[in-house]
């Protein structure tokens, strides 16, 4: 039964015990902290209180009201405790139409509200109660960038950076893992199968990385738009997302028209990321249209360069760039010690080579930074130049100054920039440690010239001395990007299950399916999913069994590699083939405790590894 503002009366009850805790605890008069919600939640406990309703890590104090976040039945509520004699000022505007109850306790009169919990009621919350909330912008800070492909991995992933005091930022690449709201929604077949393959657009992304943060007291954290590609190929996403006057498929598309056409899709992606008030950052990705083909010394002499050069590049911005990076003017660059110096130093050939290089990407750079820069409308966010992804060589310390110095000279000051440094996705580092250690040291240096510092994407799966070594070789001031890996942990954990469980078939019905997509990829050339498939064996150990006994496994290469593909598997009807089973399945008790287990434990370890133990102890928390 319900009462006269639509509340269960025993959810009143439960209201009522809280604000008798409350009230006694003398919280209405002070700041929260974690002692201070600790001994709310005992007390609310003892006192009979469904305490597993109430996230008690959510609760702040504002002008003498307490806020927060509770759950009824499976709904969850943004609840305010009002006090008539402490509380002070009008209750802020997420309250206007929120349900009301009088509720007396302790001799005491106060009014409870409660509204839900979405998005937007939090975004106008934070923003007039409590705005050192919201996303930060964590600018050059030491810490992790963490994926977040599938939402019920947040939790865990907020548990391990806690016990671990390291900071992080939530992400996801634009596109390619998150996507238009429009591409989400569509049918299968409208657009490419791997766009927005984790079935998130930036309104359900951000907004739950946001609300979770509330929930669960995390008071600093970043967030940002990842890899924002800007590529000419037509078999990419952005060539199939195009506004009217965008060039048709039916159109011959020129390699400009189809960079136009990323161009219009990467804005979208900032305007729909933006407009969720959750944002803080962005990573471009412009390498695929680095010239790399310049690097050949012997079919691009000096000759064929210098004629290049003076056809690409504006006579105006080759003066500046001549005086800038003067040969006979070398930078000096401290080491990251204090104790020693080497020298930069750009030959005329040199530069020629690297204004031709990276001439188109840095402009593509700079038209999204620019939009960036409107959409934020006045707030500073992150900024990260990513050179790894389509750069096949590794980055050379003279690269990384002119991209950074570049980026200052174009009015975009870079925070973070991703080198190329031989790491690869899914796949452990198999060069040489201590050359490794020497290339990332002097790649640093280069970045802290400019207040920058290194982020390390495909950061996942490599073995902890790989990660105590770029430590070292930055003094601990990195930036490692992790996301995939989450994923692949959820199918283990899936496929850790007894054979005829509900989990145990679900792995396996993702593993056949990605069995006939890998398949189908290696029919239409794949050499990659040829290669993987050669390597896999059968899915029997012997096939003339009546029954033939399944041998697939989550470390199978091509499952890994491709396994992606099956969260926003679609039928023809449109409807999700796995994707609401797994999240369903990933709710079960035992199902979240293992795959929990895995996921801090991961975590940890990386951090640790790192070096980024206790790195959140350097900005204040609220």
């Amino acid at each position: 039964m319900n009462g006269h503002n639509g509340l269960r009366k025993d959810f009143v009850n439960e209201l009522r015990k809280l604000a008798s805790v409350l009230l006694q605890l003398g919280c209405f008069e002070k700041q929260m902290d974690v002692n201070f919600r600790r001994s709310a939640r005992k007390m609310a406990k003892r006192r009979g209180s469904d305490s597993r309703r109430f996230f008690f890590e959510s609760m702040k104090q504002s002008r003498g009201r307490i806020f927060l976040v509770c759950k009824n039945q499976r709904d969850e509520f943004l609840i305010c405790f009002e006090h008539p004699s402490i509380s002070r000022g009008k209750p802020p505007s997420v309250l206007s139409d929120a349900k009301r109850e009088t509720i007396e306790t302790n001799n005491d009169t106060m009014t409870v509200y409660v509204t839900s919990f979405t998005n937007e009621n939090l975004r106008r919350l934070i923003q007039e109660e409590f705005p050192v909330l919201l996303p930060q912008n964590l600018k050059a800070t030491p810490r992790l960038g963490l994926g977040v492909r599938m939402l019920f991995t947040l939790p865990s992933l907020l548990q391990a950076i806690e016990k671990v005091g390291c900071l992080a930022d939530f992400q996801l690449s634009a596109g390619r893992e998150f996507s238009l709201k429009e591409v989400i929604e569509a049918p299968p077949g409208q657009y490419p199968e791997w766009l927005g393959h984790t079935g998130l657009d930036a309104a359900t992304l951000y907004g739950a990385i946001a609300r979770d943060c509330f929930k669960f007291g995390r008071s600093i954290y970043g967030t940002e738009i990842d890899h924002a590609i800007v590529s000419p190929e037509p078999s990419t996403a952005i060539s199939r997302i195009r506004d009217k006057t965008a060039p048709s498929s039916s159109s011959p598309v020129t390699g400009e028209a189809r960079i136009d056409a990323s161009m219009i899709y990467n804005n979208r992606i900032i305007d729909e990321g933006t407009q969720t008030g959750f944002v803080a950052g962005i990573t471009t990705d412009t390498s695929s249209l680095f010239r790399e083909e310049v690097d050949d010394a012997v079919s691009w002499p000096l000759e064929r360069i210098r004629a290049e050069y003076e056809a690409a590049i504006p006579s105006d911005e080759r003066k500046l760039m001549e005086h800038f990076y003067h040969p006979e003017v070398p930078y000096v660059i401290l080491d990251s010690e204090g104790k020693n110096t080497f020298e930069v130093t750009f030959t005329e050939e040199e530069l020629m080579r690297l204004a031709i290089k990276f001439w188109d990407s840095r402009l593509a750079n700079k038209k999204l930074h620019e939009h960036m820069v409107a959409a934020m409308m006045g707030k500073s966010f992150t900024f990260e130049i990513s050179l790894d992804e389509a750069y096949k060589s590794l980055t050379t310390e003279k690269e990384l100054f002119f991209c950074l110095a570049e980026s200052d000279r174009m009015g975009m000051k870079a925070d973070l920039i991703a080198p190329n440094v031989g790491f690869r996705k899914r796949e452990d580092y198999d060069g040489d440690l201590a050359e490794l250690e020497n290339r990332v040291r002097r790649l640093a240096t280069v970045a802290s010239y400019f207040g920058a510092i290194l982020d390390f994407h495909s950061g996942s799966d490599k073995r902890l001395d790989v990660y105590r070594t770029i430590s070292t070789a930055t003094n601990g001031r990195l930036k490692l990007k992790m996301s995939g890996i989450f994923q692949l942990l959820f199918f283990e954990t899936l496929a850790s299950f007894r054979r005829g469980t509900e989990e145990r078939k679900l792995f396996e019905q993702m593993w056949r399916y990605t069995l006939d997509y890998a398949k189908t990829k290696s029919r239409q050339g794949d050499e990659t999913a040829r290669r993987m498939l050669q390597e896999a064996k059968a899915g029997t150990a012997n096939p003339t069994r009546a029954k033939p006994i399944f041998k697939g496994g989550p470390r199978d290469e091509f499952f890994r590699h491709y396994s992606f593909i099956t969260v926003t598997a679609k039928n023809k009807a449109g409807r999700y083939i796995f994707r609401n089973t797994m999240y369903r399945v990933a709710e079960k008790p035992k199902v979240a405790d293992r795959y929990n287990r895995k996921v801090i434990e991961l975590t940890i370890k990386v951090a640790k590894a790192l070096g980024l133990e206790g790195s959140d102890s350097s900005l204040p928390h609220t």
